[in-house]
This record gives structure tokens, C-alpha cells and sequence, in this order.
């Protein structure tokens, strides 16, 4: 059967706000293609685009198109030479290279949507032509009973590069720590995978925005807090933020989030957390461990890590001036986090083959003996445990000697901490490791 002859049925499923996305912008970018965002309002389709054009050192309009007249997009008629023409508004490209994001197109009124999907598909309005080196995106919600929408048929659909997009959590909470959202509301978002389902992230970032201004005796009594962020939460949203209020304040005098990216000897800082050592204060790294702990144990740290706004050689400098158990609380969320394994080059197959006497193992005991490098052996481990997780062929795995030689051998050098989530995993696929004599 021929792919023409198969009948379509759903979509494809949406692509998350983030690194992916921008990825197909690009690629949409280059073929000068236009490109249909559709997705729920709130969700930062028009921030990403934005974003892209930075990256890509090329400019960016953005026109809400549920606000125009049609001037503001047609332009007025002059007469020129005894005919008439359109004079081009101001807002459109004239020159250079860039992205022109038309947003509401769905929500905009019959004779703004008409003209802006010419531009979108003919790239030309009237005697005006879009520049070479610019390229129209467009965005729109969902033909739902969520939004009023005016529908977009099929035959106009087939002009463009259709994406169907979501809310990503990790993409959004890595914007956050670095954009300065409220603790508060980081802080829930991280906590609550299902934050994003009935609030969108712009609403969020709002709800920030009033907390961040709120003055003590205002979160003291909750009641001003309560009337104020009802105007964008729902109940349930305000009660959690509300009962989680006694952890925001800080006794700290530098941003806890740059820690991961700026942190080394002789910082302000570093100064800060050396006499707060001296002195016996235990609480400042009772807030650091516990500002820190959810971020390195959340999905946003290979974003934060690609970004910049985390690198190992700034945590492992803050690790070597915390007390020990607070040492270990940080290297226990980073060196369990799933998603952070990519930091470290040492792979799963590393740890299963010919590992006695490898250069794996080499690294595995340098990292052992070094305490504030010691959460790599945690990441090793986490790797290799998802890795046997989802092995298509245990069976070979559990067959092989040299992998359950290889398997006793890493055992008998890790940290307690990890041998024992190492040994869970093994007793839960089955495989029983061959331990050294």
C-alpha cells in the first residue's frame, strides 16, 4: 500500500517549547519557508521566535494581528502617478533579514486574517514584497472550545509548515532560574509536573511578578496575597503558594542560583560562605543545600549546563567549601539526576566492557577518592542503571560473564550511595554480578 492511499488520522504530537523546536525553526528559517505555530496562548511561541532571531543575529517584528486595523498591515492608499498604491506601514520589514511573527492570526478579524495570509504564503502585499532574507511565522490557538478561533482550512493549512507545539516544564523552569522568577513559584513548578496543564508559564511568570513585589507584612498575613494572585491562579494554585510561603525569604546576600555557574575561590560568595563556616552559621548552607537540591535534581540541568548558567568546575568549587553532609546532599541530587548524565564522557558500555584495568576504571577510583568530584561516580551510575533498564537484549547482558565480572568489579569500588541503587537495579532486571575474589 502506497503512503497517498493511507488515510491520516490525528496529528503529529506536539513538539516542546524549547531546543527541538528552535532546531525545526531553523531549518524552516534557511528554506524560507512559513511556519504555523499552533498551540495555547501563554506558552512563549512568540518569546522563542524572538529568541531564535537573536541566535541567529538576524531581526525580529512581532505584530499582534487581533489588535490591527487594516492600515496597520495594508498600509493607505496614495496616489502615484495617477494610479493607486499602497504606502507600506512602518511595522514591515524593508530591508536586511529576519523573522516577521504574526501572532492571534486565528483571532484577527476576517479583513486583517485575509491580507495576512497573503504575506504568509505569497510573501507580498499590494506592491510591497517581503525582503529576501525575511520570513514569515505565524501563530494560533487551537481550534477548540477553549478559544475563539476562526478556522483555517485544509487547502491553506497544505501552505505552510504546520507545528503543533506545547509547554515544555524543563525549557521553562532553566528560563526561570536564570530570568529571576520568584523562588516561590520555581520552587512549585519543579515540584508539580502537572503546573503547566490548567495555568500556562506567561501566567506563571506573572504570578511571579506580584509575589516579587509583595512586602513582608503583606505575605505575613496572606490575605493581600491571596486577593492578589486569585486574579491569575486558580484557588487550589494560590492555597500551595501560600502555605509554602515560609521558605522565600533569604539570609543570603548573593543570588543561590549563580552559585552553579559563577562560584569559586575567592568570590563574594565564596567569602560569604567561608565565614559563615567559621562562625558556625549552619542555617546559610541549610538554605543553600535546600535552594539547590530540587534545581540539581530537576530536568532543566543539561539546558542550564548548555546555556552557561552551570558548569561542573563552579559546583565542584562549591562543594569543596560546604560541611560534608551538606557536600553530599548536592552530590547526591546531581549524581542521581537522569537527565544530568551527559555531563560526565563516560558511557554505560564503558562500565560493561573490559572494564577491569580500563581506563573507566581509572576514572571511577579517581572520582571515588576525591570527594567533591565523587558525584560523577553518581552519574556513572544512574547512566549505567537506566542504560540496563531499558536493554533491549538483557538476555546477552545476563549470559555474559565478562559483563557480570565487569558488573562485581564496579560494585565492590562504589560509594555506598550508589552501589546500593546499582544492586536494586540489578536485582530488578535480573542480573547477578560476579563479585571479585
Amino acid at each position: 500500500m502506497s503512503p497517498s492511499s493511507l488515510a491520516i488520522e490525528g496529528r503529529a504530537a506536539a513538539i516542546p517549547i524549547g531546543p527541538r523546536l528552535l532546531a525545526v525553526l531553523e531549518v524552516a528559517y534557511r528554506a524560507r519557508r512559513p511556519v504555523l505555530l499552533e498551540g495555547p496562548t501563554g506558552i512563549g511561541k512568540s518569546e522563542l521566535v524572538r529568541g531564535l532571531a537573536e541566535q541567529l543575529g538576524i531581526g525580529s517584528v512581532v505584530l499582534d494581528l487581533s489588535l490591527l486595523e487594516p492600515p496597520d498591515l495594508v498600509g493607505l492608499p496614495v496616489i502615484h502617478e495617477g494610479r493607486t498604491v499602497y504606502a507600506p506601514p512602518d511595522a514591515l520589514p524593508q530591508g536586511g533579514a529576519g523573522i516577521l511573527m504574526l501572532e492571534e492570526l486565528n483571532r484577527a478579524e476576517r479583513y486583517i486574517q485575509q491580507p495576512a495570509l497573503q504575506l504568509l504564503s505569497a510573501r507580498r502585499l499590494h506592491q510591497y514584497e517581503l525582503p529576501p532574507g525575511w520570513v514569515c511565522f505565524a501563530a494560533v490557538n487551537p481550534e477548540s472550545a477553549d478559544y475563539q478561533v476562526t478556522p483555517l482550512d485544509r487547502a491553506l493549512r497544505a501552505r505552510f509548515l504546520g507545528l503543533h507545539v506545547r509547554a515544555d516544564r524543563a525549557t521553562w523552569l532553566a528560563w526561570a532560574e536564570v530570568n529571576g522568577v520568584h523562588p516561590g513559584v520555581v520552587s512549585l513548578v519543579r515540584a508539580h509536573e502537572r503546573a503547566f496543564d490548567d495555568v500556562p508559564p506567561r501566567t506563571w511568570t506573572y504570578a511571579a511578578q506580584v509575589l516579587s513585589v509583595l512586602k513582608p507584612e503583606e505575605i505575613a498575613s496572606a490575605t493581600v496575597m491571596r486577593d492578589a494572585l486569585s486574579g491569575y491562579l486558580p484557588p487550589s494554585w494560590v492555597e500551595v503558594l501560600i502555605a509554602a510561603k515560609d521558605g522565600w525569604s533569604s539570609r543570603l546576600s548573593f543570588d543561590v542560583r549563580g552559585l552553579l555557574a559563577e562560584y569559586g575561590p575567592g568570590s563574594p560568595a565564596a567569602r560569604e560562605l567561608v565565614r559563615a563556616r567559621e562562625r558556625g552559621e549552619t542555617d546559610r548552607f541549610d538554605e543553600v543545600v535546600a535552594r539547590l537540591c530540587p534545581l540539581l535534581a530537576g530536568p532543566e540541568v543539561p539546558i542550564l549546563a548548555s546555556q552557561g548558567k552551570l558548569s561542573l568546575s563552579a559546583f565542584e568549587a562549591l562543594c569543596a567549601d560546604l560541611p560534608g553532609d551538606h557536600r553530599e546532599r548536592l552530590e547526591e541530587a546531581l549524581g542521581g539526576n537522569a537527565t544530568a548524565t551527559a555531563l560526565i564522557d563516560l558511557k554505560p558500555d564503558d562500565l560493561l566492557q573490559n572494564y577491569p584495568g580500563s581506563a573507566a576504571e581509572r576514572r571511577i577510583l579517581q572520582w571515588r577518592a576525591d570527594p567533591v568530584r565523587r558525584y560523577r561516580v553518581g552519574l556513572a551510575v544512574t547512566a549505567l542503571r537506566a542504560h540496563l533498564e531499558l536493554q533491549a537484549r538483557l538476555t546477552d547482558v545476563r549470559r555474559s560473564n565478562a559483563a557480570r565480572i565487569a558488573l562485581g568489579q564496579l560494585l565492590s569500588q562504589l560509594p555506598e550511595v550508589w552501589a546500593l541503587r546499582l544492586v536494586e537495579t540489578l536485582k530488578k532486571v535480573g542480573i547477578t554480578p560476579i563479585r571479585p575474589q
